[in-house]
């Protein structure tokens, strides 16, 4: 019987993750295949290959916005590269390509793909950058919860704002969180390190990172932040890269990768750092900084900034324009400014929110599938997963698109107008719900009004398009 086996795995390891995978399979199965698909997501592998599967597999498909674990296990093996956005809109397609691979004696033939012309090829320095970036999550989730938490529960109002009380189960609470987000640095750093040069790359990075945002090493006033953790990420790794093609002889290599390589990498790395690099990077992060309080203070340029990133998340519901301003946000709360992050927060529940809401209002204007969709991507709007739209802008990108795009527009407009901030990297009334926002019901009220929009527009392209359809009929 003729099989396919495949790989997915996007930034965050949630939606793009599962949506790709449940697509690869449905297509494969539906053209006589035997598939199995495993996710790397933000639980672990599931559903992970086995030699056996590997070896009875006519072909490969990875679907992968970063770096996949185990990517030598299919050496000798026809594999097509393609991104989780590209599996999502045209699996059909992949399948089709991946066919037509041919495998020379020497191994196995490695083909990038998409699905159009449109969708632009991802470069490796995203994909690296993107993988930090996925490992880093979970600290900031954590971090920034266990502090919202403390502070909505323990904390008692005073002149100088919110104080949690010492020797508190709640002020533990608080300096976990913090620990969190002390850790967000070195995992970035890390995680891009070690997609370009592998687990040797971890230690220079990681180290460095924590000197790079030490002031009292750096003899600066301040840290370098999230920018001196990219720098770091990738220095470290394209250092490690390169000493990895020196000509060692084979007694010495057994000690590069835990010895050498992360000794002398990490001491070229902070010395950069100390003797040059650390005090400019750290005034341009203090400069960024001073200008992220300008535009979220001042009430015209807030709202402005709210509605490009609002609109930024609607484009491409989880692709790489929505991750830019998601990225952003994260940014915004290392930087201490969360209220970034919640005009983001508003804006990522808009698109599924919308298109699930639609499909009840002037129902028989909706296809079955569509309806038989709106649940699903209301339940994935609530708890903030962008992608719930992406069946619906599928089907009928022109209508919905621009509708989801206006919509997050004017929600993430509205959370910089309420003054709304995020403490934790995701959105949807979910991230309320739990106290990582400031005003749950100014934060819920700027999400309902962008959805209303939404829906609104959504109601009346379709009311159009079927009084169109009604008079082409005549």
């Amino acid at each position: 019987m003729k099989s396919f086996v495949g790989v997915t795995k996007c930034p965050v390891g949630v939606a793009h993750t599962y949506m790709a995978a449940e697509k690869l399979q449905k297509i494969g199965e539906a053209q006589g295949y035997q598939v199995k698909v495993e996710t790397q997501g933000a639980t672990g592998v599931e559903d992970g290959l086995t030699a056996a599967d590997i070896q009875a597999a006519d072909f490969v498909i990875v679907a992968a916005d970063v770096e996949i674990d185990g990517e030598n296990r299919f050496n000798g093996k026809k594999v097509l590269h393609t991104t989780t956005a590209a599996a999502i809109k045209d699996a059909g397609k992949l399948v089709a390509d991946a066919q037509q691979l041919q495998t020379t004696q020497t191994g196995a033939t490695t083909t990038t793909t998409t699905t159009s012309s449109n969708d632009p090829q991802q470069s490796p320095i995203v994909k690296q950058l993107l993988n930090g970036v996925s490992h880093m999550i979970p600290f900031v989730v954590v971090g920034g919860l266990f502090i919202a938490l403390s502070i909505a529960i323990g904390g008692h109002p005073t002149a100088n704002g919110m104080v949690i009380p010492k020797n508190t189960i709640w002020s533990a609470m608080n300096q976990i969180g913090s620990i969190g987000f002390q850790l967000m640095i070195p995992i970035l750093a890390g995680y891009i390190a070690y997609a370009i040069a592998g687990r040797a790359a971890l230690a220079p990075a990681m180290i460095s990172a924590m000197v790079a945002n030490t002031p009292a090493i750096l003899g600066t006033k301040s840290g370098t932040g999230f920018i001196g953790a990219i720098l770091v990420g990738f220095a470290a790794g394209y250092l490690v890269k390169w000493i990895n093609t020196w000509p060692i002889p084979k007694d010495l290599r057994p000690i590069m990768p835990i010895f050498v390589i992360p000794l002398l990498g990490t001491g070229v790395i902070t010395a950069v750092l100390i003797l040059f690099l650390g005090a400019p990077i750290a005034w341009l992060m203090t400069s960024l900084q001073d200008l992220l309080t300008f535009l979220s203070k001042n009430p015209s340029t807030s709202i402005v900034l709210g509605l490009v990133l609002g609109a930024m998340i609607g484009v491409d519901m989880g692709g790489a324009v929505n991750k830019v301003a998601f990225l952003f946000g994260v940014a915004s709360i290392t930087a201490g400014h969360a209220q970034i992050m919640g005009a983001v927060a508003a804006a990522i529940a808009v698109p599924p929110l919308a298109t699930g809401i639609a499909t009840f209002v002037r129902r028989d204007l909706n296809t079955e599938e569509e309806k038989s969709a709106g649940v699903p991507a209301i339940l994935m709007g609530l708890i903030g997963i962008t992608e719930g739209a992406i069946p619906f802008a599928t089907a009928n990108p022109k209508h919905v698109i621009p509708s989801v795009i206006i919509g997050s527009a004017v929600a993430g407009a509205f959370g910089m107008l309420f003054k709304i901030t995020d403490a934790v990297p995701h959105g949807g009334p979910i991230v309320g719900v739990l106290g990582a926002t400031n005003h749950l019901l100014l934060y819920l009220l700027a999400i309902l009004i962008g959805v209303a929009v939404a829906v609104a527009l959504l109601t009346v392209f379709k009311i159009r398009h079927a009084k169109k359809q009604a008079i082409t009929a005549k």
